[in-house]
């Protein structure tokens, strides 16, 4: 018999149609519920999935088809949907405020430039500088415009596919590395975000693990959280929770 004390509600279910020798049609047939829409459950994907009141009456068909326990279903979806909000809630947090910077940084830059032009036009007005006085000005705004261009593209977010040029290495400050180990001392299944991108999902073995970079962060989704250790930067990473408990945690 499979254990499924750890698994979340489209494992769960999964497991017990499994267990049963039941296939996806006969479920379909019993539940009404098309195919498709019991592959998304099963692989509880949250972005396709229709909203929480229909599923919980999808899970509670699904749960009596194969014989498993339709309340124990639902108890299991809520925390996952709980989790997959907040890391839509800290992607679209996170989209917002990167926004916001980039627009505080080029009014201030607008306003340099304007300074730098009012002074250099003040100055040759006052003075009564002679042409090629003026014209040494007007270099001098030029090379300002283009030291203060240069800093924002060397604020601009990184290409990966660019190659830096060789006169500018020695300026690059290379930002330090987060280095991820997970190990998976029980069952388990995982989420992963790294750097705020799209989610990839691991499904673990007892003694499989897996070693990730980033560069911000993660943001992890773990199915069983007394299933994995984790190490970040060769230190050990506390995971609270219980067996068979779906957490949530953003590192560092």
């Amino acid at each position: 018999m499979i254990d499924t004390s750890f698994l979340s509600f489209g494992r769960y279910l999964k497991a017990k149609r499994i267990e049963k020798g039941i296939t996806l049609e006969e479920v379909s047939r019993e539940t009404r519920i098309r195919i498709d829409k019991l592959l998304l459950i099963e692989k509880e994907d949250h972005d396709k999935l229709p909203a929480e009141v229909f599923m919980k009456g999808f899970l509670r068909a699904y749960a009596r088809a194969v014989g498993a326990d339709d309340e124990e279903a639902v108890r299991r979806y809520v925390p996952s949907l709980h989790a997959f909000r907040k890391i839509a809630r800290s992607e679209a947090n996170f989209i917002r405020l990167s926004t916001k910077s980039w627009a505080h940084l080029f009014v201030s830059l607008g306003m340099l430039l304007c300074i730098i032009a009012a002074s250099v036009f003040i100055l040759s007005s006052i003075h009564g500088r002679p042409q090629a006085d003026f014209q040494a000005n007007q270099q001098r705004v030029e090379d300002a415009v283009d030291k203060t261009n240069h800093e924002v593209d060397t604020k601009s977010p990184p290409d990966t596919d660019a190659v830096p040029d060789s006169t500018c290495v020695d300026s690059v400050v290379i930002p330090e590395k987060l280095f991820l180990r997970i190990v998976a001392v029980e069952e388990t299944w995982m989420k992963v975000i790294i750097d705020s991108r799209n989610p990839t999902e691991y499904s673990l073995q007892q003694r499989d693990s897996l070693e990730l970079e980033a560069s911000s962060g993660f943001n992890l989704l773990i199915g069983n959280a007394a299933g994995v250790k984790l190490t970040l930067n060769d230190n050990p990473v506390k995971v609270p929770g219980k067996r068979g408990q779906v957490i949530n945690i953003e590192l560092p």
